[in-house]
């Protein structure tokens, strides 16, 4: 009797299964990476939102700011991201415009054209939020850290607006002189 009614278990789990990832199209039904949830691994990611700013990716290791700039017609500026230490090209940069209208423009015209030889992807750049300071490091603490851990680096603590006031000038000693005498 029970491995007749394992076997009626079994078969009704590989049932269910079945129509779960029809349902789902496929895979685990949680999304895993970027892409559409249920369909499992990467998948096409959802283009940002029209801005001024666009993000170019693909880009040969030889193209430069002035190469970037002229294959778009209405551009303002353009950056090539570099490696900070050998000074290469990273294969991607952004592109400014003086309007979205424009940007739009330039993005549907070059939309998988070739600059420099090599087949480019286009997107809107989100904007950049000025208000973290400078680059480097994640969670906020710097090197490591943030989330009220500390962790390797992280905070020395003292993060009131008085030790803010304070940072980066000559501080004065407020303490007392002391001297030890030996004639006891």
């Amino acid at each position: 009797i029970n491995a007749e009614y394992g076997k009626q278990w079994y078969q009704r789990r590989v049932r269910e299964a079945v129509v779960s990832t029809q349902s789902t199209g496929g895979g685990r039904g949680t999304p895993r990476g970027r892409g559409t949830p249920g369909r499992g691994g990467r998948g096409a990611r959802t283009p940002n939102p029209p801005s001024a700013n666009m993000f170019v990716k693909g880009l040969s290791w030889d193209t430069t700011n002035d190469s970037l700039q002229s294959a778009f017609e209405g551009a303002t500026s353009a950056r090539v991201i570099t490696d900070r230490d050998t000074g290469n090209s990273k294969g991607f940069g952004y592109i400014d415009f003086p309007d979205v209208a424009t940007a739009e423009k330039a993005m549907k015209k070059m939309q998988g054209a070739s600059i420099d030889g090599r087949s480019v992807t286009l997107d809107f750049a989100t904007p950049r939020d000025n208000s973290s300071g400078g680059g480097r490091g994640g969670f906020g603490g710097g090197r490591g850290g943030g989330r009220g851990r500390g962790g390797r680096g992280g905070s020395r603590g003292g993060s009131s607006a008085a030790a803010s006031a304070n940072k980066g000038t000559i501080q004065s000693f407020e303490g007392k002189k002391m001297t030890f005498d030996d004639s006891d």
